[in-house]
C-alpha cells in the first residue's frame, strides 16, 4: 500500500500489507500559503505536500519486481493519492493548466437558502470565511482543484503505461475510485461536511476489466461503495466473505444489467451534537471539529433523495428536476406522502446495516466474530469467550 490510510487499523498495518509506504499529510495547514478554506496557490516541487509521482514511482516499481519474481504469484497494489484534496493546490505545468476565467461556477454558490438547509451549512460557512470568497477566489480554485486531477489522471497513465510496458495489462484487473467529493463552491461551501450533496457522496468509479469485457459499458443503476469489494473478488475468482454486505455486480455487467439498487443508503457525522453557533473568531481552513460533529443519514430510491440528521434540518430534493439540489422539499406540504415513504425505507435500511442472511448460525469457516452481534463480543461475561473459544457464537451462548 501506497499512499493514505484510511480503512485499516494502524497498529495493524504492516501484517496487511508486504510493503508500505503510508503518509497521510492532512489538509495542508502549515503550509505558509494555505491562508484560507479556499486558497489557490503553485506546490512547490520540492514540497513535503508533492508526493503524487513518489508514490505513483513506488507503485511501479512494486508491481515490476512483483512481475519480475520467480513466484509466479499475484500482487495486489493499492496506491491512495492525497490528490484531488484541500488545498487547493498542484505544481506547474498543472496549476496553469486550466484557465480561471473559462471555469463555470455552481450554481448554487450563491443560489441558495441558509434558513432551509441544514445549520451546519451555515456554521462552516462562517468558519471558513466563504463570506469573503470572490467568484475570481473560487473560479482559480476550481481550476486549481482540475489542475489537481490532471496530476492524478497522469500518473495513473504513467501506472498503465507500466503494466503495457510489463506485457501484464492484460492479466491486471483495474479499480480506480474515490472515497468521497468535493464541494468546491457547490452551496457556497468548499472541502467536505457531513452532508449528502451529489458533489460529496457520489463519486467516480471506473473498473477495467483484463479481457475488456465491459469496456464502453456504463452502470446507470444505483449502487453503493461497499459494492466495489465483493465486485472485485468475484471477478478475481475470490470468495466474498459473509462480513461484507456489499452486492457483487459482476454477473449483471457481463449480462449488461444495469438496474442497480432500489435503495442506496449514505452516512456521515461524528456522534456529538450538531455545532449550531458559530464560535465568535474561530477561522478554519479544512473541516476540523467542530465541523464534523453531528451524526445524519441519507437514502435514494430513484431520482428522490432524503437526509436526515440526528438534530438539525432534513432535506429532500428530486434531482432529476433539480439536480444542483437547491429546493429543499422537506417542509413542504405537497411532498409529505413522498417524506415519509423514504423516511420508512430509510428507517429500515439503517436497522438492516448489521443484517447477514446466513441462517441461525454463524458459519465458522467466515472467521470467529459473527458480525451479526458484534457489540455482544465485546461485553459478553457468560460462557466461552470468542478469544479462547474459535466456535463461540452469541446466539448459542447468549440468550436472546
Amino acid at each position: 500500500m501506497f499512499g493514505k490510510n484510511h480503512l485499516f487499523t494502524y497498529e495493524k498495518l504492516d501484517q496487511v500489507w508486504d510493503e508500505l509506504d503510508e503518509i497521510c499529510l492532512g489538509n495542508y495547514d502549515a503550509h505558509p500559503k494555505y491562508k484560507k478554506a479556499y486558497s489557490a496557490f503553485e506546490l512547490e516541487t520540492n514540497s513535503e505536500y508533492n508526493i503524487t509521482e513518489r508514490l505513483t514511482d513506488e507503485t511501479i516499481d512494486f508491481m515490476n519486481r512483483s512481475v519480475a519474481s520467480d513466484t509466479d504469484q499475484p500482487f495486489f497494489a493499492w496506491v491512495n493519492y492525497q490528490d484531488p484534496h484541500p488545498a487547493f493546490t498542484c505544481p506547474q505545468p498543472y496549476k496553469d493548466l486550466f484557465d480561471p476565467q473559462s471555469v463555470e461556477l455552481p450554481k448554487s454558490f450563491t443560489n441558495y437558502d441558509a434558513e432551509k438547509q441544514p445549520i451546519r451549512n451555515e456554521t462552516w460557512r462562517r468558519h471558513s470565511q466563504m463570506e469573503s470568497c470572490s467568484e475570481g477566489n473560487m473560479r482559480e480554485a476550481i481550476a486549481t482543484y482540475m489542475g489537481q486531477i490532471r496530476l492524478v489522471d497522469d500518473n495513473v497513465g504513467r501506472m498503465l503505461d507500466s503494466l503495457e510496458e510489463s506485457g501484464e495489462i492484460d492479466n491486471t484487473l483495474i479499480l480506480f475510485f474515490s472515497d468521497h467529493g468535493e464541494l468546491i463552491g457547490d452551496h457556497g461551501m468548499t472541502h467536505k461536511i457531513p452532508a449528502f450533496y451529489d458533489s460529496l457522496a457520489r463519486i467516480p468509479v471506473i473498473i477495467r476489466h483484463p479481457d475488456g469485457r465491459w469496456a464502453g459499458s456504463t452502470f446507470e443503476g444505483l449502487t453503493e461503495e461497499i459494492d466495489l469489494a465483493p465486485t472485485l473478488l468475484e471477478s478475481l475468482g475470490v470468495h466474498i466473505p459473509m462480513t461484507m454486505v456489499g452486492k457483487s455486480w459482476k454477473s449483471d455487467l457481463d449480462q449488461g444489467y444495469h438496474a442497480g439498487k432500489e435503495t442506496i443508503l449514505c452516512e456521515a457525522g461524528g456522534g456529538a451534537p450538531t455545532w449550531k453557533d458559530p464560535i465568535e473568531g474561530l477561522t478554519l481552513n479544512a473541516p476540523h471539529l467542530p465541523t464534523s460533529l453531528g451524526p445524519g443519514a441519507m437514502l435514494r430510491k430513484g431520482d428522490w433523495k432524503i437526509s436526515i440528521y440526528h438534530d438539525d434540518r432534513g432535506e429532500l430534493y428530486n434531482v432529476k428536476t433539480d439536480p444542483d439540489e437547491i429546493d429543499n422539499l422537506y417542509e413542504s406540504d405537497d411532498h409529505m406522502s413522498k417524506r415519509e415513504e423514504l423516511t420508512l425505507l430509510l428507517t429500515k435500511r439503517l436497522l438492516g446495516v448489521k443484517v447477514r442472511d446466513v441462517g441461525m448460525r454463524w458459519p465458522t469457516t467466515e472467521g470467529n466474530v459473527d458480525v451479526r452481534f458484534e457489540s455482544l463480543h465485546k461485553i459478553a461475561t457468560c460462557g466461552d469467550k470468542p478469544e479462547t473459544n474459535p466456535t463461540f457464537s452469541p446466539a448459542k451462548h447468549l440468550p436472546l
